[in-house]
C-alpha cells in the first residue's frame, strides 16, 4: 500500500508511488489535473484543495480503498475526505497523438470562440468590458459531450463545431492542452539559459504558469459509466471526486469553488455562486486555465503616463498608458490597426486590434484574430487595465447556437454518464457558468478562468397518460363503503335524488 504524503503550499499531496495528485500538479507534470495512477483498479486517489481533503490512494491489492481523512496542511483539525471514481488506465502521452486531431480541435475552438462571442456581444445591455474563456468553455463542454447520446450529442457536437474533428475530439483537446501547458515551462528554461548567459538573476518560476486542469464532481450514489471515466482519464487525467450532492450540496459547491482558486492562484473566487448547486445537482463538470507570463520585452516603469482614453458613448477618463516604441508584428487592414507582443518564449502573444470605425460594426464581421505576418516599426501607447467579469450563464446563449436538448431535463440523453440513475433520474444541463480575469501590466500580463457545467438529475417521465375516462354521476347511482384488506361491505346503497335528504 503506497503512502501519501501532504506537502505543504498550495495543496499538493503526492503519493510514494511517485505520482503528484492534485493543486497545482499541471504546471510540473506538463498535464491536466491528477496523474493516472496505473495500479489495479483505482476506486479512490487523494487529492488535497484547500479545506477539503480528498481521500486517500488506492495504490494496493484492493479495488476499493476506504476514505481517510488527514490533518491540514495548518496542522488543524482534520479535513473533510470523499473518494475520487476514476478508470484505471494512464493519460494519453501527447507524443501518441495525431498532429490533426490537435489542428481539427484548435478549429473548432476557433469557430465556437467567435460564435459565442457574438451572442455574448449581442447579450450585452450596454457597452461595457467584456472577457470570456472560448477554451475553458469548449474543454469543460468537451468533457460533458464524452456522456451525451443521440440527438444531444448531436446538437452539442454542431453547437461547439466539431465538424469533421467530431470522432478525434477527446485525442484533440487532450493533445492541445498538453501543448499549451508546455509553453511556460519552455519559456522559463529559455530565460533561465539567457540569464545565465549573460550573469543575470534567474527568472522567478513563479511568473510563468500556463496551466489548463480539469475536474468532475459527482453524486456518491450514482455508477459513473465505465466509458465516460475511460475518456476522463485518457484525455482529462481526472476522475470524479464523489460527493454529496443531495444532502451536503453547498459543501461540495464550496469545496469546487476552493479548488478552482487553488488552480488559478486565487484570480477566480466563487466561480459557482451561492444557489447555484442544490439538492437536484448531480454532477458538476470544471475547466480551470491560469496564464501568467513576462512579456518578450518588458515596458520601462519610467515611461508609463497618464493620458485619456474615451469610450464607444465620446465620454473620457484618464487613464495610466505604458508606451514602448520597437518593431512588432503589424498591419492595417483598412478595418483596424492590429498589433502584437510576444510574450516570452515568444510562442504566446498578445493580439491588440483598434478599429478605425465604430467598435460594435467591427466585432459584427470579426471571424478571426491572428497576430499579422510581418513586423514594423511601432510606437505603442496601451492603457493598463485589470478587469475580473462576473460569474456568468451560458446557458441561454448555447441553446441559441444549437444546443437545445442538453438542457431539456426530460429529452436529454446524457445515457453515456450514468446509464441507470437512482429513482429515475434523468441527467440535463442546468447551468454552463464561467468566470474570467485579466490584468496587463509593464511587466506582463496575467489572466484566469474557470467553466463549469452544472448537471442536475430529473424524475424521468414516461409516456403522456391516456386521456381520461369521463365519468359523469348525473343519474342514479349506487354506493358501498367497503373495508379493503378484508373485502367486507359496510355500507351498500343507490342514489335516486341527491336533494333528498330522507328523515331527519
Amino acid at each position: 500500500m503506497c503512502q501519501l504524503l501532504s506537502t505543504r503550499g498550495r495543496g499538493v499531496v503526492v503519493d510514494s508511488c511517485g505520482g503528484e495528485i492534485g493543486a497545482r500538479s499541471a504546471r510540473h507534470a506538463g498535464c491536466l489535473g491528477p496523474s493516472p495512477v496505473t495500479q489495479p483498479t483505482l476506486r479512490s486517489i487523494a487529492v488535497l484543495v484547500p479545506g477539503v481533503l480528498l481521500s486517500l490512494v488506492a495504490c494496493g491489492d484492493s479495488a476499493d480503498s476506504k476514505s481517510s481523512a488527514l490533518p491540514g496542511d495548518d496542522g488543524s483539525s482534520p479535513a473533510a475526505s470523499v473518494s475520487i471514481d476514476q478508470a484505471d488506465v494512464p493519460r494519453d502521452s501527447p507524443s501518441k497523438i495525431d498532429p490533426a486531431a490537435v489542428a481539427g480541435a484548435a478549429e473548432a475552438n476557433n469557430a465556437f470562440a467567435f460564435d459565442l462571442y457574438s451572442r455574448l456581444l449581442a447579450a450585452q445591455p450596454s457597452p461595457s468590458n467584456v472577457l470570456t474563456s472560448p477554451i475553458s468553455a469548449s474543454l469543460a463542454l468537451t468533457m460533458s459531450y464524452a456522456g451525451a447520446q443521440g440527438q444531444t450529442a448531436t446538437e452539442m457536437a454542431t453547437a461547439l463545431h466539431f465538424g469533421a474533428s467530431a470522432g478525434a475530439i477527446f485525442d484533440g483537446q487532450n493533445g492541445l492542452s498538453a501543448a499549451l501547458a508546455s509553453r511556460a515551462p519552455s519559456a522559463l528554461a529559455e530565460e533561465q539559459q539567457v540569464a545565465s548567459q549573460q550573469g543575470q538573476p534567474a527568472p522567478s518560476a513563479s511568473d510563468y504558469e500556463m496551466q489548463i486542469v480539469n475536474s468532475v464532481w459527482g453524486e456518491q450514489t450514482y455508477p459513473w459509466a465505465q466509458p465516460f471515466l475511460t475518456v476522463l482519464a485518457k484525455s482529462y487525467g481526472t476522475g470524479v471526486y464523489v460527493e454529496d450532492f443531495i444532502h451536503a450540496w453547498d459543501p461540495a459547491r464550496l469545496a469546487i469553488n476552493a479548488w478552482v482558486s487553488a488552480e488559478t492562484a486565487d484570480k477566480i473566487d466563487d466561480l459557482l455562486p451561492e444557489g447555484s448547486v442544490d439538492h437536484t445537482t448531480r454532477m458538476v463538470l470544471v475547466n480551470a486555465i491560469h496564464l501568467k507570463l513576462p512579456w518578450a520585452s518588458p515596458f520601462q516603469t519610467s515611461a508609463t503616463a497618464p493620458a485619456t482614453f474615451t469610450r464607444s458613448d465620446g465620454t473620457t477618463v484618464s487613464a495610466p498608458f505604458m508606451n514602448q516604441t520597437a518593431s512588432l508584428a503589424y498591419v492595417d487592414d483598412g478595418k483596424a490597426q492590429i498589433v502584437a507582443l510576444p510574450l516570452a518564449g515568444q510562442e504566446v502573444a498578445v493580439v491588440l486590434a483598434v478599429p478605425h470605425g465604430d467598435l460594435a460594426t467591427y466585432e459584427a464581421g470579426l471571424t478571426a484574430i491572428a497576430p499579422p505576418p510581418s513586423e514594423t516599426p511601432v510606437a505603442l501607447s496601451l492603457p493598463k487595465f485589470a478587469f475580473t467579469s462576473a460569474s456568468t450563464s451560458l446557458a441561454k446563449l448555447l441553446q441559441a447556437m444549437g444546443m437545445v436538448q442538453a438542457f431539456d431535463p426530460v429529452a436529454a440523453q446524457f445515457q453515456g454518464l450514468c446509464a441507470s440513475t437512482p429513482d429515475g433520474d434523468n441527467l440535463y444541463i442546468a447551468d454552463v457558468l464561467q468566470k474570467a480575469m485579466i490584468a496587463v501590466e509593464e511587466t506582463g500580463v496575467e489572466a484566469a478562468a474557470a467553466t463549469a457545467v452544472i448537471v442536475d438529475g430529473d424524475a424521468a417521465e414516461g409516456p403522456p397518460p391516456p386521456p381520461p375516462v369521463p365519468v359523469d354521476l348525473n343519474r342514479p347511482f349506487v354506493l358501498s363503503i367497503v373495508d379493503v384488506p378484508t373485502g367486507a361491505i359496510l355500507f351498500l346503497g343507490h342514489i335516486e335524488d341527491p336533494t333528498d335528504m330522507g328523515s331527519p
